[in-house]
């Protein structure tokens, strides 16, 4: 694992500390043997608000897919026992990398204290459930596959996974698409969250074992320069390699020799100023077989900085 410490770029103002409002089963375990169904499943988990709070981003524990998920705070229909109507929303493109995973609200959220909701998760067929196991703490849930008009269930036997935060989290997720190399698509993908003070991983997958990738940083994914973006490779030689992000700042890396990932450990200045940074990152990778230029791209990250 590579560790990098990433500079700042742009100053923006803080607002207030994120912080996780309400969880259940936070913490890294979870069943790696389980997957989620659909297409068009709609999974909702019922949890109760501990204190009152305003909720700003969404959580559950995936991966393994890539793709749009959804995620949603639901009211509560105490007659029916079963979620009644969107409170707030957002999306995001997984990443295949298992871990904590989610969006921040459109809108947030002010949530009462005892006040019943339902977590409810549009997943991508085939994903890494986000469940930790069986037993104790096990919460009702119920699934959909009509977008909430009708629920199943409930039922009771899992313990299932999910953030609710507070303030201003961070935010990264993938976005664009990478070029064919010689042992496929590099990918990008990440684990944890870029927050000021703190550190999250950047990983390539699929890259040329034993060579090298570039990782690259930049304050824009529409222009470098006065050349917008993206930037097609195609007549350096590349074919349907594209820049999806700005270049302020590029670090060389190895690749692991016998898988060809990497992963870097990237660290934030402890500076609360950089909370609603946006930046984003590509990797680059050397492949000399893949084409001309010797060079294949992967699909870009943007990350919102949390404080």
């Amino acid at each position: 694992m590579h560790r990098l410490l990433l500079a700042a770029f742009l100053l923006a103002p803080l607002t207030a500390q994120a912080q996780i409002a309400h969880a259940n089963f936070d913490t890294l375990v979870f069943d790696n043997a389980m997957s989620m169904g659909g297409p068009n499943l709609l999974l909702a988990i019922r949890t109760q608000i501990p204190a009152a709070t305003v909720a700003t981003r969404l959580e559950v524990f995936t991966g393994e897919r890539t793709g749009l998920n959804t995620i949603a705070l639901w009211s509560h229909d105490a007659v029916n026992n079963a979620p009644l109507a969107v409170l707030g929303s957002a999306s995001w493109e997984m990443s295949r990398v298992n871990g904590w995973q989610g969006a921040l609200l459109t809108t947030p959220i002010v949530l009462g204290a005892m006040q019943d909701v339902w977590v409810v998760w549009g997943c991508q067929n085939s994903a890494q459930s986000s469940v930790q196991g069986t037993g104790a703490g096990a919460q009702q849930y119920r699934g959909s596959f009509n977008g909430g008009a009708t629920w199943n269930g409930p039922y009771q036997s899992l313990q299932w996974k999910f953030r609710i935060w507070s303030g201003p989290a961070g935010h990264y997720e993938p976005y664009g698409l990478g070029c064919q190399g010689t042992v496929g698509r590099p990918e990008l993908g990440w684990f944890g969250l870029p927050m000021a003070g703190g550190s999250f991983n950047i990983h390539l997958d699929r890259a040329v074992p034993g060579n090298f990738a570039i990782l690259t940083f930049g304050d824009s994914d529409t222009f470098e320069g006065s050349t917008p973006l993206p930037f097609s490779l195609q007549p350096l030689g590349a074919p349907n390699c594209s820049v999806l992000g700005s270049l302020l700042a590029t670090s060389l890396f190895g690749t692991d020799p016998v898988t060809g990932q990497a992963i870097v450990t990237v660290t934030l200045p402890p500076d609360p100023l950089l909370a609603g940074f946006h930046f984003y990152n590509q990797w680059f990778c050397l492949d000399a077989s893949a084409n001309t230029l010797g060079l294949t791209t992967s699909n870009g990250g943007a990350a919102i900085v949390g404080a």
